[in-house]
């Protein structure tokens, strides 16, 4: 696939935007430079070319300035022979149009691309900055294995090895071998526990009961003691608070006596607490502030009548600013007129010099010597204009000589030649068409990639048979070699877990009812040891009573009798001893009983275990039919399983290879064919040519012809290129003879733009010297600001002048008003004179002003004192008469009697309620009366007594409430309820968790070792080709410091090493960082190349890969890129235009887009 032309229609910030890389020209690399400055759309480009290829993003960033329903992207695309216009919009279904909005398939990108997705396409085929860092880090964590890196290179996946090395680590935590941490290791622990737990609360009925009897009865105990000690402390509380609540009544009587020895005061508003103080202090500030106030106000009226204001002085207030403003002028022009007069004079003598050098000394009005600034323009320019005019008509003159004399030269050159070809037309079309034929033609490197692949295949197909050791046969017996379907294998796989479950389910019960069996027989010895007969040995000897009681019966004499009478007591005290120890006896009949379960039980199990045996057994025979007799057949069904499976696809790889191979042999010879008739038809157009060919290889012919076609080229292109060169020179002096005619009548037209110019100024006759001209205009550019400068002066003194004798004339005027004689010469005097006096008016009446204000205030503020001394003296009035009393200092001493018995009778309110909240009753009687009805004496004896009665009960309750503990912990640990229930239901979750995680440890382990076989394989396949692909453009990269590439064997890896230009080696993963970015694109760009070998390439797009190298290593890079711009489309995408310089250097034939 190729990209022709892509078309950002609505996208991202492009509007109606095309970038056509137009077509592939044969024999020169389709190497794309897209060169934009940052933020130009460079990544936006990218994208687009990926959404063409695979639809709009449903939440694509892009749609800042479009809208998604008018997103739209377009291009033209080359593949299978043919170009192809698509158009991709912004939608849910249908987004694939053609240029006429009509559907297309999504399949025809899809088959074009070879199934590749986007991400695949991404990683395969792009390559930026930041991948080229993930590859550094690959090799790094691969550590060089050359399978990983190879496959890396060519898919793009940078992170196999961490991959690869998570599903190792994660294999390791669910198993290791003599490893206490794993989870299977943690699980089993788990199990152990449980099983203890299970053996611990599995308890006998009996021994439960009795738990539960003691339980009951230490609970009953318990609840009985504290009922008892709440009764106690109920009763001690309340005779606390009785005997607290006695000192508070012989309180609340003192304070009653008091209360009465008060006698009866007044009760007066609350607020005249605060009001005395504030009474007291205002009879003293009052008559204070008011003694004061009078003595103010007289000495200000004494003050106002000392003041004397000058009215006649304060009349001409209006005229002050003037003549402030008059008298700073006076001043300002006294001081500078001297100054200004000078530099009058000297302005005068600056223009009489300018006069003189225009040669104008005596003219009468300077002014008229001055000319249109149009005029001096014109003059200028045409002074300017003279210099190129006259350069121009000299240059016309010297090139059409010089052109003249090439033409004569190249004439004679012309006659002297002989150029003529030995290969005419004909025969150049027919070598060029062969050439083209046999160069264009992948049959030589389609044979070369074939007979490689056929090596390989080769290669392969021993490796693979070499697996099956220990067999050996020819591919005949392997075919006729019984197979199973995978579908049997899984059912199989079913079959034989079951089977072995079932084994170690029953193994596991069997040791669990050996040892209760064990423990029961135990006991049972223990039992026995103990001298108890059990009730076989009792019924025993009680026949043999019964038997003597018969004797004795039938012979009734005293041997009989005493041999009955010595039965009898052997059985009573057999009987006795029984009885006493019926508890053991009961526990010796359960033994018997659990002993004979158990030994049912077992042989069930051993049973049960036979028949699963059995089936595993027949199950592995099955197995063993399918395998080969010369592999070993000592293993479990499972573990046959496993290596039937891998018989199975070793066999089927060994097949697959060999057909392969078969396939390829066979694939060889019509090519070789073909190529040979390609062969035969170059040598018959070099020998039509006259050129004979010494070497017939594929090689040597493509290269002889081809310097065939460059001479005769070459031949061509001189002749042509020196009858161009006559043509050329010919038309170059008929433009010389045009130039040289222009010039002189561009030179006329000056002359007479110059006489008619000068003519309207006063120094026409200066028209034949243009230094003169210029002389003079430089002059009078000069005149019209010293003709300003002296104006301006004038001007100034002029004015200056004015305003002293505007000045004079005012302090004349204002003397008059003043009544003050003429002043003489010194006005300056006279007018400050004149401002003192106003000044000194101003103030007086500014004082006078003040005084009266103040005085204003005064009085106001009398009045408020006189309104405040009435107020005050209602207020004192209105106590005192409440109190019937002449002064504050009576009412103050009536007030602390009043403060006092409203304190006592607070305090009495308190000590109420606190007798009150104490009984516990509503009403304070009903609390006296209770108190009258007690003895203090009786209550505190009581008290001590409950209190060391609550000490009693409190210690006993704390003995009684362990025992109910300690019963309620045995009765906890025997697990009366579902307990072992639910540690049964955990123990099977273990287990299935166990199962989990060992089919998950399979299931990783498994595929690492799959994936480490096929990194294996494919560096056995691509190992040759990458390698010395890799090899040459790293050493191109790195500027010759690493010569190449090789690999070196490290148990069953093959790892990656540098030759350094001095012979040393160097491992991938010791290389510095930059060096191992350079080595990862040196092997991308080698996977390239390698995947382009064998499917048709797609173009490939690096983004400023090169930012962070030097110039040299930059060259090198875009070398291998033409280079891979040989086999496939490259797009470069940069912000750099030095990387564009270099890319014209290196490769003349790039191409260069600019993003605007």
């Amino acid at each position: 696939m190729r990209l022709r032309r892509l078309d950002l229609s609505r996208y991202g910030k492009f509007t109606d935007h095309s970038i056509d890389f137009g077509a592939a020209r044969p024999g020169t690399p389709d190497l794309h430079i897209i060169y934009g400055l940052n933020e130009a759309g460079k990544s936006t480009t990218f994208s687009a070319f990926l959404d063409l290829l695979y639809g709009i993003g449903e939440r694509s960033p892009y749609n800042f300035l479009h809208p998604y329903n008018t997103m739209k992207i377009g291009g033209r695309l080359e593949f299978d022979g043919a170009e192809h216009e698509v158009v991709r919009l912004k939608q849910r279904s249908g987004s694939l149009v053609d240029e006429r909005g009509q559907a297309l398939n999504e399949a025809l990108l899809l088959g074009a691309l070879g199934g590749i997705g986007r991400e695949a396409y991404r990683t395969m085929f792009s390559l930026d900055d930041q991948s080229l860092k993930e590859g550094g880090n690959a090799i790094i964590q691969s550590k060089g294995e050359l399978g990983e890196l190879l496959f890396s290179a060519s898919s793009g996946l940078a992170g196999l090895s961490k991959s690869l090395a998570a599903a190792a680590d994660e294999a390791n935590q669910i198993y290791k071998k003599r490893s206490s941490s794993t989870k299977l290791a943690e699980l089993k622990r788990a199990l152990d526990t449980l099983k203890v737990e299970r053996n611990t609360i599995d308890t006998l009925a009996s021994t439960y009961a009795g738990f539960k009897i003691g339980h009951d009865q230490a609970d009953l105990a318990y609840r009985t003691a504290t009922r008892e000690l709440g009764e106690a402390q109920a009763r001690y509380q309340e005779l606390t608070r009785l005997l607290n609540a006695l000192p508070a009544q012989r309180e609340l009587t003192r304070l009653n006596g008091e209360l009465a020895a008060l006698g009866d005061v007044p009760r007066p508003p609350s607020e005249w607490f605060n009001l005395l103080p504030k009474l007291l202090q205002d009879e003293i500030r009052l008559s204070a502030v008011v003694e004061m106030a009078d003595r103010a106000t007289r000495q200000l009226v004494e003050e106002i009548e000392e003041i004397v204001v000058d009215d006649k002085a304060a009349t001409i207030a209006a005229h002050m600013d003037t003549l402030d403003q008059g008298r700073a002028r006076y001043l300002a022009a006294e001081a500078d007129l001297p100054k200004r007069r000078l530099a009058l004079a000297e302005q005068e003598g600056v223009l009489a010099r300018l006069l003189s050098d225009l040669e104008q000394a005596e003219h009468p009005d300077p002014a008229a010597l001055l000319l249109p600034a149009s005029l001096v323009g014109t003059l200028r320019d045409l002074i300017e204009e003279r210099s190129g005019v006259d350069a121009k008509r000299t240059a016309a003159e010297r090139e059409l000589m010089r052109s003249r004399e090439n033409l004569e030269r190249l004439r004679a050159e012309n006659k002297s030649a002989s150029i003529a070809s030995h290969i005419n037309h004909a025969q150049l079309s027919r070598l060029e068409a062969a050439h083209a034929q046999l160069t264009g033609s992948d049959l030589p490197a389609r044979l070369v990639m074939e007979e490689r692949n056929l090596a390989e295949l080769r290669r392969s197909y021993e490796n693979t048979i070499a697996q099956l050791a220990p067999w050996t046969g020819d591919m005949e017996v392997l075919k006729r070699t019984a197979s199973a379907e995978p579908r049997q294998i899984e059912l199989w796989r079913s079959q034989a877990v079951a089977i072995e479950r079932r084994i170690f389910d029953q193994e596991g019960r069997i040791r669990d009812l050996e040892v209760e069996l064990a423990q029961t027989k135990a006991r049972l010895a223990t039992c026995a040891s103990d001298a108890m007969l059990d009730d076989g040995e009792a019924a025993k000897l009680r026949a043999e009573r019964d038997t003597a009681w018969q004797t004795h019966l039938a012979s009734l004499d005293a041997a009989s009798a005493k041999l009955f009478e010595a039965q009898m007591l052997r059985d009573d005290a057999i009987s006795a001893s029984r009885l006493s120890r019926a508890k053991e006896l009961a526990e010796l009949r359960q033994l018997r009983q659990s002993e004979a379960a158990a030994t049912v039980a077992l042989e069930r199990q051993l049973a049960l275990l036979a028949e699963a045996q059995d089936e595993h057994d027949k199950l592995v025979q099955k197995i063993k039919a399918l395998l080969p007799e010369v592999i070993s057949h000592d293993f479990s069904a499972s573990a046959g399983l496993v290596t039937l499976e891998t018989w199975m696809a070793r066999r089927a790889a060994v097949l697959a290879a060999w057909h392969r191979m078969n396939e390829s042999q066979e694939a060889i010879e019509p090519l070789r064919a073909e190529l040979e008739q390609l062969v035969e038809a170059v040598v018959a157009s070099l020998a039509a040519a006259g050129i004979e060919a010494a070497d017939p290889s594929v090689a040597a012919l493509i290269q002889t012809a081809a310097d065939a076609l460059s001479e005769a080229r070459a031949e061509r292109t001189a002749r042509i290129t020196l009858e161009k060169a006559v043509a050329d020179i010919e038309r170059d002096i008929r433009e010389r003879e045009r130039d040289k005619h222009e010039a002189e009548v561009r030179s006329d037209a000056w002359h007479k733009d110059w006489i008619d110019t000068l003519s309207r100024t006063w120094f026409a006759d200066k028209a034949g010297s243009i230094p003169a001209v210029r002389a003079i205009l430089t002059a009078v550019g000069t005149l019209p600001s010293v003709l300003k400068e002296r104006q301006d002066l004038l001007s100034r003194v002029a004015a200056m002048e004015r305003d002293q004798v505007q000045f004079r004339e005012s302090m004349e005027s204002l003397l008059i008003k003043c009544k003050e004689q003429t002043p003489t010469k010194d006005v300056v005097t006279a007018a400050n004179a004149l401002t003192q006096r106003f000044e000194a008016a101003k103030l007086a009446d500014r004082l006078r002003d003040g005084k009266l204000a103040e005085l204003e205030k005064l009085k106001e503020k009398r009045l408020g004192l006189e309104e405040e001394l009435a107020i005050h003296k209602a207020r004192r009035n209105e106590v005192t008469r409440f109190f019937k009393v002449e002064g504050l200092a009576e009412v103050e001493a009536l007030l602390a009697q009043v403060r006092e018995r409203d304190q006592l009778e607070k305090r009495i309110t308190e000590v109420r309620h606190q007798i009150m909240d104490a009984l516990r009753m509503a009403s304070f009687d009903e609390a006296a009366t209770r108190l009258s009805e007690i003895e203090a004496d009786q209550l505190e004896r009581e008290s001590m007594e409950l209190e060391r009665r609550i000490e009693d009960l409190t210690e006993q309750s704390k003995q009684l409430y362990a025992e109910r503990s300690l019963a309620q912990q045995k009765l906890d640990a025997v697990g009366g309820d579902d307990a072992v229930a639910r540690i049964e239901a955990r123990r099977r979750t273990l287990l299935l968790e166990i199962e989990d995680h060992a089919r998950r440890h399979l299931i990783l382990r498994t595929g690492t070792l799959a994936a480490d076989q096929a990194l294996h394989l494919y560096r056995d396949r691509h190992r040759s080709a990458m390698m010395r692909r890799a090899s040459d453009a790293f050493r191109l990269i790195t500027g010759g410091n690493y010569s190449g590439l090789t690999t070196q064997p490290d148990r069953d890896r093959e790892i990656l090493i540098g030759v350094t230009r001095d012979g040393g080696s160097k491992l991938a993963d010791a290389m510095s960082t930059g060096t191992q970015f350079q080595l990862y694109l040196a092997l991308r760009l080698a996977g390239y190349e390698e995947f382009a070998a064998i499917r048709p390439p797609v173009p490939f797009v690096a983004d400023d890969i090169m930012e962070s190298f030097d110039n040299p290593r930059s060259e090198e890079v875009f070398r291998l890129l033409s280079e891979m711009a040989k086999v496939g489309q490259v797009i470069y995408l940069t912000h750099h235009w030095h990387l564009c310089e270099i890319a014209q250097r290196v490769v003349p034939d790039v191409t260069i887009h600019h993003l605007n």
